[in-house]
């Protein structure tokens, strides 16, 4: 079910990432970003052997430059594809590594997931709150003129915490450790909200798309935890406890 559930978020996201890669004059070609980026979303579900990443990247190169031949699209269509199925799918694949994860004597699974995505959530809330209240101090405004040096703050701070307690409680790690997790999820949940944000200036759109009224589209809600997945996955293969 969850994997189910990513793949749909993944092609859904990947959707909205190519109408904003339209507007900048690289259409990415439907028939080679939505089904690359749900085989890449999926990829830590699918067994056997050559991995799953090698066989969805070489179909990417050998079907994708030969239907580029065929169809006339453009090497830039081309690029934006890969582009957006890494951005979107690659990334997103991790919550389903993670889900998977069963490092030795431990069974995790929802806890590896639930301890980075909440860590995001009280990120992204006390960053808008103490943003909407005591923001003073402009954050990368050329990319997002709302965004503050204390709403970032506190949003580091509220990722540091979440993730030294949670993890304790779910994965068993050290505060320390726990606390540096937050540190790199803080970070980098932020970098990703302005990467979208970069990529909506760009292309002249202020939503990835209407699917949430008021809201704007899923990737807008998905742009702190798309880069999150692989980093903290990363993260927990080197202090070696996957």
């Amino acid at each position: 079910m969850f994997v189910a559930v990513v793949a749909a978020a993944a092609a859904l996201g990947a959707w909205e990432f190519a109408g904003l890669a339209g507007r900048l004059d690289a259409p990415p070609p439907p028939w080679l970003l939505l089904p690359l980026t749900v085989w890449l979303a999926i990829r830590y579900a699918v067994p056997g052997n050559p991995p799953a990443l090698d066989i969805g990247l070489g179909a990417a190169l050998v079907a994708g430059l030969a239907g580029l031949v065929v169809s006339g699209t453009s090497w830039r269509s081309w690029m934006a594809a890969v582009a957006g199925s890494v951005y979107v799918g690659f990334t997103l694949g991790f919550y389903v590594a993670l889900i998977s994860w069963r490092p030795a004597d431990h069974s995790f699974g929802v806890e590896a997931v639930a301890v980075p995505v909440a860590a995001v959530v009280l990120c992204d809330t006390a960053a808008y709150l103490v943003g909407s209240a005591l923001g003073r101090h402009r954050f990368f405004p050329h990319i997002s003129p709302r965004k503050s040096v204390e709403g970032a703050a506190a949003g580091l701070v509220a990722a540091v915490v979440v993730a030294a307690v949670l993890g304790r409680v779910f994965l068993g790690i050290a505060p320390w450790l726990g606390a540096l997790e937050g540190l790199l999820i803080g970070i980098v949940a932020q970098a990703g909200d302005l990467a979208e944000s970069a990529l909506k200036r760009q292309a002249g759109a202020k939503d990835s798309g209407g699917l949430i009224p008021g809201h704007g589209g899923l990737l807008d809600r998905l742009d702190s935890l798309v880069l999150v997945a692989p980093a903290v996955y990363c993260f927990y293969r080197l202090i070696s406890l996957a």
